[in-house]
Order: C-alpha cells, then sequence, then structure tokens
C-alpha cells in the first residue's frame, strides 16, 4: 500500500476552504472548535501499524475556530483522527461522501460531536455512548464511599453493556465501517476463531477491506501456533552470540518463554519461572526464554539481575518487528508457549499457576 504523508498540497494566506476538486464526489469537514484565541494549524492523521501515523490533508481554522476542508474519495472508507495544533486531544471521524460537522471545545475535545453522513452520525452514537460510560466509571473511581464491591459490580456492568452494544451494531449492520472497525478493536484478545467467526458477518461486502485483511491475517497466523500443530522453529542468537535452535530440543518438553528486559509484568514473572525451572527441570523440562529486546546490553543485564540460569534467545530485531514474534502471532508480553517432545504445542497462553498445573500434569504421568 502507498503511503501518502502529504496528500494535499494546501495554500492559503488565512483560513481558507480547501475547494481544489471539480466533482462532488468528496468529503467535506467543517465545523468550529471553540476556545481557540488564534488561527490553529488542521491535520488528518491515518494510523498505519501499532504506532505509525501518517499525515494526509493540512488546513487551518479561522481565529473564532471555524474550518472547512475536502477530501477526495481516494481517502473513503477509513477512520482519521482530526488534530488542532496546540489542543491535546484528537477527534476520530469517518471520511466518506458528504458534509461531516464536527464541534467541539478545545479543553474538551474528547465531548466532540460529530455528525452529518451516516457512518459518522452511527459512529457519534457509539462515541456518545462510551463517553457516558467513562463519566460514570470516573465519578464511581473518585466517590469515598463507593466499596470495592460496588465498583467491580459497576464495571462489570458497563462491559456487558458495551459488548450488547458493539455485538448489536456488528450483526445488524455488516456493510458499517463502523461495525468493522469495532470488531477489529479487540483484536489483540480474540483466538483465531472468534476473529473467523466475526470475518464471516462481513464477507463478501468488505472482505477487500484493509481492515477485514488485518483481522484474516491475524488469524491466519495465530491458527499456526495453537495446540496441536507444530512450533515455528527459529535459529537466534544465545547472549554469548552462539546459536539457539527450537527444533535442536526434539525430544524434550520446552516451555517457550516470550519477554524482555523493559517488560515490568516479565521482570515480575521471572521470579515465578525460577521456581518452574528448580521444580521441573530435573524431570526433564526445558526452557527457554525468548526477549525481544533490541539492546543485546540490556538483555544481558536483565538475565543476569533475574537469574535467568536456563535457556536465552533472542534475534534482537526488538518488539514486534522481530520475526519471532510475528511467527507466534505475540501481542503482549509475557507470552508462554509449552511444546512436546514431538516439537508440537500442547499449551498456548497459560499464566501463573495455570503453567504449574500443567507441568504437574505432565510430569506425573511419566
Amino acid at each position: 500500500m502507498i503511503q501518502f504523508k502529504y496528500l494535499l498540497a494546501l495554500a492559503f494566506t488565512s483560513a481558507i476552504q480547501l475547494s481544489s476538486f471539480a466533482n462532488d464526489n468528496k468529503c467535506t469537514v467543517s465545523g468550529n472548535i471553540a476556545g481557540l484565541q488564534q488561527e490553529a494549524k488542521v491535520f488528518v492523521i491515518r494510523r498505519s501499524g501499532e504506532h505509525g501515523a501518517d499525515t494526509v490533508a493540512r488546513s487551518m481554522t479561522k481565529p473564532n475556530g471555524d474550518f472547512s476542508f475536502d477530501l477526495p474519495a481516494t481517502l473513503f472508507s477509513d477512520v482519521y483522527e482530526l488534530r488542532f495544533g496546540g489542543v491535546r486531544y484528537g477527534i476520530d471521524f469517518i471520511a466518506e461522501k458528504g458534509n461531516v460537522e464536527i464541534k467541539g471545545n478545545k479543553d474538551k475535545l474528547y465531548t466532540a460531536t460529530i455528525a452529518g453522513t451516516p457512518e459518522n452520525d452511527r459512529y457519534n452514537q457509539y462515541h456518545q455512548f462510551y463517553l457516558q460510560q467513562t463519566f460514570k466509571r470516573n465519578e464511581m473511581m473518585m466517590s469515598a464511599t463507593a466499596s470495592r464491591e460496588e465498583k467491580t459490580a459497576l464495571f462489570k456492568q458497563q462491559d456487558d453493556e458495551k459488548k450488547h452494544y458493539t455485538d448489536s451494531v456488528i450483526r445488524n449492520y455488516p456493510t458499517s465501517l463502523v461495525a468493522l472497525y469495532m470488531a477489529k478493536e479487540p483484536l489483540p484478545m480474540m483466538k483465531y476463531n472468534e476473529i473467523d467467526s466475526m470475518l464471516s458477518i462481513f464477507k463478501p461486502y468488505f472482505a477487500k477491506h484493509k481492515y477485514y485483511q488485518e483481522m484474516k491475517e491475524r488469524a491466519d497466523v495465530l491458527r499456526k501456533v495453537v495446540s496441536g500443530v507444530a512450533a515455528p522453529d527459529f535459529n537466534v542468537q544465545r547472549p554469548d552470540g552462539s546459536k539457539i535452535s527450537l527444533s535442536s530440543f526434539k525430544g524434550k518438553y520446552v516451555m517457550l518463554d516470550f519477554w524482555a528486559s523493559w517488560c515490568v509484568p516479565c521482570r515480575a514473572e521471572n521470579k515465578h519461572n525460577k521456581a518452574i525451572y528448580e521444580k521441573f527441570h530435573p524431570y526433564g523440562l526445558e526452557m527457554i526464554s525468548f526477549s525481544l529486546d533490541s539492546d543485546k546490553g540490556a538483555w544481558k543485564k536483565a538475565i543476569e539481575k533475574d537469574g535467568l540460569v536456563w535457556h536465552n534467545a533472542s534475534d534482537l530485531v526488538g518488539g514486534k518487528l522481530s520475526p519471532v514474534a510475528q511467527k507466534y502471532g505475540i501481542d503482549g508480553l509475557p507470552a508462554v508457549w509449552i511444546i512436546d517432545p514431538n516439537g508440537k504445542i500442547i499449551a498456548e497462553g497459560l499464566k501463573g499457576e495455570a503453567i504449574d498445573k500443567m507441568l504437574e500434569t505432565i510430569f506425573s504421568t511419566k
């Protein structure tokens, strides 16, 4: 996919409405941001990847906060963030044919309203629903009299309400970009079969859309690292520079743990891993801690400090850019797989005591 850092060349001496497109197949975004005391830059941001972003259009507000600009049809069917120079928050909106109107206050931009086109009206309804939930949650958290039980009950109630709301939109509007966007939102927490089920709702209408393809690619990776399939092999380096491969451990039970020196939960879990190793290694368990560090020095220092006396491995690419992390679909740390002597995965996604129980089951049968 071609990335456009600056798609529109805009010329203005003050805040001039963009009107460089001769046909009506465009999205006009206009509105007012109250509280601005002078002209402010306007940026239309398209997110790319986990942390990347491209500026696809620029404009200016008038001193009173009014703004207006056009986006071409080539940018349609995507969610963008509208940001203003000197303002903390941004506003999400959908680029589609018609007139999108956005109104808000620079000091509370998260409360802005978006209206004017079918998808933006639908997105605004969801935004306002979520906003009211946030206000209730914050009020409860700030309450001096609310008990922990009351807070827990509210959070569960809100989770249920949100799931009901999003499920309703997704099921009832399978040709809605907002519905597809909602379906993609919890992607890091979804199993491959859950993703497959969700995609079936949007096929064939959105089968070629980038959100659909992103979900499909995620499902295709996850189905290759579940119980019963061969664990993806790797051949990377140890801290001393020598090589280590997963396939060289055939004939052994292996606990493969993904972590990083900068991951606070991982460092805390290393204490538990030491206990696991001391308990089960005498029975034949091998452990491989695969680091998603890119700094070799930080990696080696953490190994020494945490006492990781078992096998350590890394490709030193770092984070989700690691080819091995991508093979395993890593989207959060720590992440653990248990692999049998035939090199097949027998458990994944285990945490805490669940790891001990699995290993007790394995080694008590020997």
